[in-house]
């Protein structure tokens, strides 16, 4: 028969026996908490206006980095059919990270682009650049990750799917670019989506009506 040790013991012999780890720290993001947008989504994941779009930032560890050890991915997904829109891998997480590939999201009529308070999300150039293009800015409530959900399910599918690998780790920053973009493109068009009738990204796309 096994004994259970609860967790002050183990606490006691670590000490006792100078046994100590360090837990790493969760990277802080950088937010605005003085731009005020309303939030447009509602949490509308089914997409039933079809024209939501979300977008987020999340860090990839990496030795190469210049600083900070990570790599940053900007993603931009449809709520409807899941389809990534448009992303962006660099090496620091500035407002070209974001800019450079938000930038290229065009509609015929207005839609809505859904984030969190990332201090890029509330910048001028960020406003203009969806203003200009017939867009309106949507953000969730502070600390609430859920409010964005469809964002923050594709980054974990990616990293359980592509990035999970240790090697990902040791990649140049050419390969990992290379890497996720093949990923991306397997994702949108061949990864069937159970959510979806079982249907990938880009099939459900195809269909829309904008």
């Amino acid at each position: 028969m096994v004994n259970a040790i609860n967790y002050r013991k183990i606490g006691e012999y670590a000490k006792s026996t100078k046994m100590f780890y360090r837990i790493p720290k969760r990277k802080r993001e950088i937010k605005n908490l003085n731009v005020k947008f309303q939030d447009l989504v509602k949490r509308d994941f089914s997409g039933k206006t079809n024209n939501i779009i979300a977008t987020d930032v999340s860090y990839i560890p990496n030795i190469y980095s210049e600083m900070g050890n990570h790599f940053y991915l900007s993603i931009a997904i449809h709520h409807k059919t899941k389809k990534i829109i448009n992303w962006n891998l660099s090496k620091n997480n500035d407002l070209d990270l974001v800019i450079n590939h938000i930038k290229h999201i065009k509609f015929d009529r207005e839609w809505i682009i859904h984030s969190d308070h990332g201090f890029q999300y509330s910048s001028k150039e960020y406003q203009k650049i969806i203003s200009e293009n017939n867009g309106k800015i949507s953000m969730g409530r502070i600390g609430n990750s859920l409010d964005n959900r469809e964002a923050e399910y594709f980054f974990s599918v990616i990293k359980s799917e592509c990035l999970n690998d240790p090697k990902v780790k040791y990649m140049k920053f050419e390969e990992l670019n290379e890497l996720i973009t093949n990923y991306i493109n397997w994702y949108n068009n061949d990864r069937f989506q159970s959510q979806m009738d079982w249907k990938t990204p880009q099939q459900c796309w195809d269909v829309c009506v904008f």
